[in-house]
């Protein structure tokens, strides 16, 4: 199956999941407005798609756990980004027409043996999105998350514009990862460009189109990445720890039988 089409009980919303390409929802639209747009070339450039068992890069593909040192593939030179699941098709587990459920097992590019489920549960007022990452033989790094690229334009409104309130901002060093320790910050997201990481963050996010809708972006998840710098979409990607977790000693832990757990949700209204 390669695309599944999930349909809110009174038509107000509407969700194309492009299974075979990475789980990812590839069209979002609710009435008339798509939300979802494109960034930029190739696959983590559109739509919506789970990252695991990681989420952003690690620095230059090594990743050094337990003792020992993996090189993982360079996919984003000089780094490897995004997680191993977003080039690969996943396994339809269940598909109701308001719900579905799909995975995805690890391939050789993760040094452990593991899969990744999501699934997602559509209404008229939201969707709600989770993801587990599961370790099938030993205890295993991870940490998770959901990339959706929003339209920077809808067909009619203003522009998207990002409300966020947090305590804690990440600054990049030379190499594009996320300093080890943050720093305070007590203001709202100031508007300027960004591709940081924040923690400390009070859900939900929003992203607001002037004049034809209201997005609240939920989650338990402890961080969120922003990104805003192309001119057709911006991305607010819940995230279980920032990029590079295992350098900076963020990632969780997962065990066989206690896999690691993310929710997402999404809440829209249209202006009065």
């Amino acid at each position: 199956m390669d695309d599944i089409d999930l349909a809110a009980p009174a038509g107000g919303a509407r969700l194309r999941i492009a299974a075979a390409s990475g789980g990812r929802w590839a069209s979002l639209r609710v009435g008339d407005l798509e939300l979802l747009g494109r960034g930029g070339a190739g696959l983590v450039g559109w739509g919506n798609y789970p990252m695991a068992p990681y989420a952003g890069r690690i620095r230059r593909g090594r990743l050094t756990w337990s003792g020992r040192t993996h090189q993982l593939p360079i996919d984003m030179p000089p780094h490897a980004i995004h997680g191993v699941t977003l080039d690969r098709p996943w396994e339809v587990l269940e598909a109701t027409g308001v719900s579905a459920t799909l995975r995805c097992d690890f391939d050789s590019r993760w040094p452990w043996r593991g899969f990744v489920v999501q699934r997602i549960d559509l209404t008229d007022a939201g969707l709600h999105a989770r993801l587990e990452v599961h370790a099938l033989d030993e205890p295993m790094p991870a940490w998770t998350g959901y990339h959706p690229w929003f339209a920077r334009r809808l067909a009619r409104g203003g522009p998207a514009r990002i409300e966020l309130a947090c305590t804690e901002h990440f600054p990049q060093d030379e190499d594009g990862m996320p300093a080890a320790q943050p720093v305070p910050m007590t203001a709202p997201l100031p508007d300027r460009a960004w591709d940081d990481v924040f923690g400390g963050v009070t859900w939900p996010a929003r992203v607001v189109w002037d004049g034809a809708l209201t997005l609240d972006v939920d989650s338990d998840a402890n961080y969120v990445v922003v990104f805003n710098h192309r001119p057709d979409a911006v991305c607010v990607e819940p995230q279980t720890a920032p990029p590079n977790a295992v350098e900076s000693d963020r990632a969780g832990v997962v065990e066989p039988g206690t896999p690691l757990s993310m929710g997402m949700h999404l809440a829209w209204e249209h202006p009065e």
